[in-house]
């Protein structure tokens, strides 16, 4: 992937609006940082006890702006399912791992993105980037056009379905967070991503 080998930590404390203290959300949620890595996990990244967020489609794209620009059609976030890799890490190190796929792929359906994750190694995703991504008006758009959260969460569904396991990705106060499992929560550009369970 990456020779840059770049990754992006994204603290898990506090949020804004008091959504998260200490680690912890509203109910008694534990969270963890994220880190975002755009290659492959290397044995040093699992030194800590952070969640990774492994997406490669971010090789390339500035640090701070990546996640948030790869949610436009700027380029393929799936393309690089299509390369020749092989993801190979040991039960304990899987399990802190998360492969973003851009769940709307209209380039492939479902059952041959499935395939393909498949193929590479990777039984855990999460929907990066999101659609969530965007509000307002571009949102509204988005969703006549049938992207919407709704359908992310669906093929996320379909995942678990086929044995993967999956995170949510959703804005910070969104009902779903917490509610079914693994979720990545972010509150839009310049906020830090946080993982809970």
């Amino acid at each position: 992937m990456s020779s840059s080998g770049a990754e992006w930590l994204m603290d898990g404390g506090l949020m804004e609006g008091g959504l998260m203290e200490g680690g912890l959300m509203e109910g008694g949620t534990v969270t963890r940082p994220c880190r975002l890595l755009d290659r492959l996990p290397r044995d040093a990244d699992f030194l800590g006890d952070d969640t990774l967020l492994i997406c490669p489609w971010l090789e390339g794209l500035d640090l701070e702006a990546g996640p948030w620009l790869a949610a436009l059609s700027i380029h393929d976030c799936n393309a690089y399912l299509e390369g020749d890799w092989t993801f190979i890490a040991s039960p304990a190190e899987r399990e802190r791992c998360y492969f973003g796929v851009f769940a709307l792929d209209r380039l492939r359906s479902q059952d041959g993105l499935f395939a393909l994750l498949r193929r590479r190694g990777v039984d855990a995703i999460v929907n990066l980037p999101s659609i969530t991504f965007f509000d307002g008006a571009t949102a509204q758009t988005l969703d006549s056009l049938g992207f919407d959260a709704k359908a992310e969460a669906r093929f996320l569904d379909k995942a678990r379905r086929q044995g993967f396991r999956a995170a949510l990705c959703v804005r910070a106060g969104d009902d779903r967070a917490g509610g079914n499992g693994a979720c990545v929560l972010h509150e839009g550009p310049g906020h830090p991503f946080s993982f809970i369970r």
